[in-house]
Formats: C-alpha cells, sequence, structure tokens
C-alpha cells in the first residue's frame, strides 16, 4: 500500500482538514550555539489549545527538560503559521525564545521533503488507527554521544536523553537511526468494519468530512493472492453527506454489496481509495469468507462480543497504549489507563474491582490508611487475588514496596491460614521494561498489553491467562 509523494502533494489532498501544527524541538548547545538535535513536525486536525493541553500533560509528566546544554520544546501553531515556520526552516534555523535560534546547519524546505504513505510509519511511537504520510531525513546528531552532555541531562532528569526523547516527542528514536528532522501527517480516514452474511458484504468507513473523492471496493478472489482469479464485485465512491456523524470532525459512512458469486472458501479484499487528484490506496481489509462467517456465529466469549458493541479493542488499546492523548477520562490520563486496564482484566475472566482515583484506594487500618492499590481482581480458577497497580511512566522502587506491602498485609491478616493466593503486578504504559518481575512483583509493559489483546481477539483466552499471569494453561 505504500506510496512515495512529497509533502505538497499529500497536503494537497487534504485540504481543509488540519487545524494545527504540532512541533518538538530537541536542541543540544555546542560552542555556545544551540544544534538541532531532532525536529519532529506533526499536523492535526484538532485545535491549537487541544494540542497545548496535550503537550502540557507530557510535560507535567516528564518535567521540562531544560539544562545549561540541553533543551526540548513543544509548541503549537495554528495550520496557517505553515509559510512562517517554512521560512524558517529554509533559513535552516528556529528561534528559542530569549535564549538564541536553533542551528540546524542547512536549509530545509518541508513542502519539498520526499515521504512514504503507508498504514504504519516508520517513526510512529505507537500504532495508531490512521494511515499516514511521513518523511524522515539528515543524520544522527554527534552531539547525543557526548558523555558529559549525557551525565548533565541523568543528572537533572534522572532519564537519559533517548528516554525523553521517545516519550517527550512521541517518536521510535534510537541511536542507530540516521535522521535528525521529521514530517508526520495522517490521513483521517481507515475501513472500520467489514462484514459478510447471506451473500452481502457490509463496509463501514471511517473518514473526516472534508476529506474529498474516497471510493471503497470489495473483490472476491479466488485464493489468498492479488493475482488469484476474480469470481466477484462490487465497488461505490461516498462522500459526507452520505454518511452518519460520528464526532466532532468525523464521519461515518455504511454500505452493502451483493457478491452473488462469493464462496466462503474465497477470499474477499476490501480497499479505501481516494480517486482525486490521483488514486491513492489507503488502506485495505483481507479475510477468508469462511472466517468472516464465523463470527457471525454464537460468540465464543460473549463478554468479549458484548463489550465490542460499546468501545472496539483498537479503541481500548489507544487507551492502554496512549492514555495521555486517548482521553477515555477527560484530561485525567491516570484515570483512562488505570480504567483500560480494568476492562482488558474484565475481558480476560477476571473479577475486577477498580479503587483507583477513589478514597478507597487505599487500605484501612483502624483509623489509619496505608498503601494502596488501584485494582483489586480475583481469578476463580486458581482461586488468586490480584493486586494491581497501575503507571504511565516506568514502576519505581516505591511502586515495588508498596505492591509487596499490600500483599504481605493481606496475607498476614486477611488470608492468614486460609487457601487465596495473592499476586501482586504492576500495568506500566512505558515500552519495553527491561525486567518482567521486580523482587516477586510482575511487571507488564505496554508489549505485554500488546500480546494480551492479540490473544484476546483470537478469542484465546487461556493462553493469555497462561502465557501473562503465569497460571496453568487450561484450554
Amino acid at each position: 500500500m505504500a506510496a512515495r509523494m512529497t509533502l505538497k502533494d499529500f497536503l494537497d489532498r487534504v485540504e481543509g482538514v488540519y487545524k494545527s501544527i504540532d512541533l518538538r524541538i530537541v536542541a543540544a548547545k555546542s560552542n555556545d550555539v544551540w544544534q538541532n538535535v531532532l525536529t519532529v513536525v506533526r499536523f492535526s486536525c484538532k485545535e491549537v489549545e487541544e494540542l497545548e493541553d496535550q503537550q502540557k500533560e507530557l510535560e507535567a509528566r516528564w518535567g521540562k527538560v531544560q539544562t545549561e546544554n540541553f533543551r526540548m520544546e513543544l509548541q503549537a501553531f495554528t495550520f496557517f503559521a505553515l509559510q512562517f515556520l517554512c521560512e524558517q526552516f529554509n533559513e535552516g534555523k528556529w528561534f528559542f525564545f530569549g535564549d538564541g535560534d536553533v542551528q540546524f546547519g542547512r536549509s530545509i524546505a518541508p513542502l519539498s521533503l520526499d515521504g512514504r504513505f503507508e498504514k504504519y510509519g516508520y517513526m510512529r511511537r505507537e500504532v495508531d488507527t490512521w494511515p499516514y504520510f511521513e518523511a524522515c531525513v539528515g543524520e544522527h546528531s554527534p552531539l547525543l554521544k557526548d558523555e558529559r552532555l549525557q551525565s548533565e541531562v541523568k543528572s537533572q532528569t534522572i532519564y537519559d536523553v533517548y528516554t525523553l526523547i521517545r516519550e517527550l516527542l512521541e517518536v521510535d528514536f534510537s541511536s542507530g537511526l540516521s535522521l535528525d528532522f521529521i514530517v508526520a501527517a495522517p490521513f483521517y480516514a481507515f475501513i472500520e468494519h467489514v462484514d459478510f452474511a447471506e451473500q452481502r458484504c457490509k463496509i463501514q468507513v471511517r473518514f473526516h468530512k472534508d476529506i474529498k473523492a474516497l471510493a471503497v471496493s470489495a473483490i472476491v478472489r479466488r485464493g489468498d493472492q492479488e493475482n488469484a482469479p476474480v469470481s466477484d464485485k462490487a465497488s461505490s465512491t461516498f462522500s459526507a453527506l452520505e454518511s452518519e456523524e460520528s464526532g466532532e470532525y468525523m464521519r461515518l459512512w455504511t454500505g452493502e454489496f451483493e457478491l452473488l458469486n462469493a464462496t466462503p472458501a474465497d477470499h474477499l479484499y476490501v480497499n479505501l481509495i481516494q480517486r482525486q487528484p490521483t488514486a491513492l490506496d489507503v488502506d485495505v481489509e483481507r479475510d477468508r469468507i469462511s472466517r468472516l462467517l464465523e463470527l457471525k456465529k454464537p460468540a465464543k466469549e460473549p463478554l468479549l462480543a458484548a463489550f465490542q458493541r460499546f468501545c472496539t479493542l483498537d479503541e481500548l488499546e489507544e487507551y492502554l497504549k496512549n492514555p495521555i492523548q486517548a482521553g477515555l477520562v477527560k484530561k485525567d490520563a491516570s484515570a483512562t489507563f488505570e480504567l483500560a486496564v480494568a476492562w482488558l482484566l474484565g475481558l480476560c475472566g477476571f473479577n475486577i474491582i477498580w479503587l483507583g482515583q477513589t478514597k478507597h484506594e487505599a487500605m484501612k487500618e483502624d483509623k489509619a490508611t496505608r498503601f494502596s492499590v488501584d485494582i483489586l481482581a480475583y481469578y476463580q480458577a486458581e482461586n488468586t487475588v490480584l493486586l494491581v497497580g497501575c503507571t504511565i511512566g516506568i514502576p519505581r522502587d516505591d511502586d515495588i514496596d508498596n505492591m509487596k506491602s499490600v500483599q504481605r498485609a493481606l496475607l498476614d491478616e486477611v488470608f492468614k491460614d486460609t487457601q487465596p493466593q495473592v499476586m501482586p503486578c504492576i500495568f506500566s504504559a512505558a515500552p519495553a521494561l527491561s525486567s518482567k518481575d521486580r523482587d516477586g512483583v510482575r511487571l507488564l509493559d505496554t508489549d505485554d498489553i500488546r500480546g494480551i489483546l492479540n490473544y484476546v481477539r483470537q478469542g484465546d483466552i487461556p493462553h493469555a491467562i497462561s502465557d501473562y499471569f503465569g497460571f496453568p494453561f487450561k484450554p
């Protein structure tokens, strides 16, 4: 599905869609001059005020990074400031208010940058719903290899420079990447749902109201290769007028096609394209028709089937991996993450009680309170109480100590001489934790969350329970 084009060509396709520009810059001082380390420019359909709120939440979580020789700036502009931004980059600089310009060492023409449009961007920190245009240029800044700079930053922030860059700029950046400038722009349209029953294919597409010239096709092939013979086909164009409102900017289009020659052994290919100014493949969904028919049978996991009528698993994944931007609980990323973890545990068969964000999250001892957990969960098959802590960042030593203290208190005072087991664990929205167990406390990061969700999608709860919580496998 990948296609190459310039940023200007891409922006011409989505005229009127973007409201704001999210600019984030990392700079380091060399010979008393600020030098660009990494700049990320993103386009968004959100208002500037909403972007500013998200940036403030990030800085509140990680702190304002500003040392004598290292600095990170998060700024938001209206889309109409694009010309001004391009002029600055063309001059090879960007300004820090009252502290000198950031020098790029070369002229950069953002609108002329050649990039890729595809389902999953190369530098995206998390998998998003939307396909993206993305252009990456430059070289890896040698300033990041300066041990004195690394020590200065870690001394003042506690975190290493690459962690701060990944989290505050929200890019998958590492020491092996040769680039220092990224432009990213989402194409707000994707295939949300495909259904097949009684020789009819039902397709739903979610898209921004200002995106024009969208069309969808359904092609039935005799095999799983794109060159397999076609046995049936149908297509349709659509616009905002033919769809229903689905949020402040979004629309939902639903179409049905008769495919009388389709058989369960065939494969269904659903393609979303933009027809003008030239044809662009936006999204594709493909599956064996027999599997789509299987989904129409009585649900193997009734709770999951009911849950998905209210919240898709893609939405749940976004709450778990990106709670700051997802905003399930308005302007409270911690509450969003805790609630999403509670839902995930419920889908895995745990009885759950969410205590976080209430006055009941701390244990009570007479009139005093001590220690706390965010979620209590019970797994009946193994008679085990799960103590769940939730943190958006990396679990700290005091988080571990807190969970162990709650475990000891329950074993000594509540379940003494009885059968229930008590297992402490911490869910973290941080990626790739170095350890999955710290002093008897199980740690689950975003990779583990993704693994659990993959099992849930497959209806394979026993493997999720076994692989990620350590219970015996019981199909």
